[in-house]
């Protein structure tokens, strides 16, 4: 048995759920000198005694005991984290790890592996303005309309061969990461925790993107050291913008919103771009450099306060899209379409999908029941 695992298992999800060693030795019912034995690597557990430490922690055994599947190739930029929500960042390249193992293996086994379509575009050499590369991608999105919004962002991004997953971090410090192309990606995972927006996700999804394309090679190691490069986050930021609400498209709005309060212009054009007001009004400030971002910024708030009466604080978002405006089924599909085909088990598509076997019984009921199905 595998100590070092056990012990560095146990130390990530105590911290996570900010448990002591007496803490957990007392839901265990055990001295907590065993425990540090057993933490320290000067002991081997009992099987019995590791059943009481999965459960006291409430993890799986599996969990426990496996080794931690590891990332070199990702970029997983965050703000300053507490002890316990390193650990949530830990556990979350952990579970991407996993869960790129599982995707691929999923596509090997229905033969449904999509190749990555935008690699000919990358720019890691600047040499593309990020206007440019995001009329780039647009186009190869098929959209030919300059002023059209990305109507369904998350299928022309699974379309491009990039594995997407959207599941809450634990913590709101950081808002997603990306995995490189060399490891089983390119992957993009979004941290959909209530208390970001979903307009921030979406527009995560895009900077995210701007990092694959334009700075793969300052992807690092899995503890999500990567290199961060304020400059980059500007440059990815900008990118974003760009291919969220392009130039023409904002011109067009605008002009069309002429008669509106331009507080109400600019939460008509958010709704129909799927951006936040943040956006809408950093693009608007890029597009005529008359206009100041900080002024855009503090004026908007005096006028919605007096308009809507909310004073926006809190990371409030005026107008907001739903958690079912952004809604990622690739994956889970695949996972229904090996169960059908027998390639996997029911425990192991639970498994898989993070569920309990209750609640893969609930979902299996209601693929049956289904009022139609078109299938090819």
């Amino acid at each position: 048995m595998e100590t070092g695992n056990i012990a560095g298992n146990t130390r990530r999800f105590m911290k996570m759920k900010k448990l002591s060693v007496s803490a957990l030795s007392s839901r265990m019912g055990m001295g907590s000198a065993t425990l540090s034995n057993i933490l320290n690597g000067k002991s081997e557990p009992k099987s019995s005694t590791l059943l009481k430490l999965a459960d006291a922690l409430g993890v799986s055994l599996v969990d426990l005991l496996s080794e931690s599947p590891a990332l070199n190739n990702v970029r997983f930029r965050s703000c300053k984290l507490s002890a316990r929500e390193k650990a949530e960042r830990d556990q979350t390249i952990i579970s991407t790890a996993q869960w790129l193992e599982d995707y691929n293996y999923l596509e090997k086994e229905l033969d449904e592996k999509k190749d990555y379509s935008l690699d000919n575009l990358a720019d890691h050499n600047g040499r593309d303005g990020k206007k440019s590369l995001a009329e780039k991608v647009r186009k190869a999105f098929r959209i030919n309309d300059p002023k059209e919004p990305v109507y369904d962002f998350v299928n022309s991004i699974e379309n491009a061969g990039i594995k997407l997953r959207i599941y809450n971090f634990g913590y709101k410090k950081s808002f997603g990461l990306s995995v490189g192309k060399d490891e089983k990606g390119p992957a993009i995972i979004i941290n959909s925790h209530p208390e970001i927006s979903v307009e921030r996700q979406l527009f995560t999804i895009a900077h995210e993107l701007g990092h694959l394309l334009m700075h793969q090679n300052t992807y690092g190691s899995a503890t999500g050291n990567a290199r961060e490069d304020e400059n980059q986050e500007k440059e990815a930021d900008e990118f974003a913008g760009h291919l969220l609400l392009p130039d023409e498209g904002l011109r067009r709005e605008w002009n069309e919103s002429g008669g509106l309060h331009w507080v109400d212009a600019v939460l008509r054009i958010k709704k129909i771009y799927k951006v936040s007001y943040i956006t809408v009004l950093k693009r608007l400030a890029q597009l005529d450099n008359n206009l100041d971002y900080g002024d855009l910024i503090k004026n908007f708030a005096v006028y919605y306060k007096r308009l809507h009466n909310h004073d926006l604080k809190n990371h409030y978002e005026p107008d907001a899209l739903s958690r079912n405006d952004l809604v990622e089924d690739r994956f889970s599909r695949l996972v229904r379409e090996a169960y059908e085909k027998e390639i996997i088990s029911l425990s192991r598509a639970a498994e898989i999908l993070g569920v309990s076997m209750d609640s893969m019984r609930e979902l299996l009921v209601s693929w049956k029941e289904m009022p139609v199905e078109f299938r090819s």
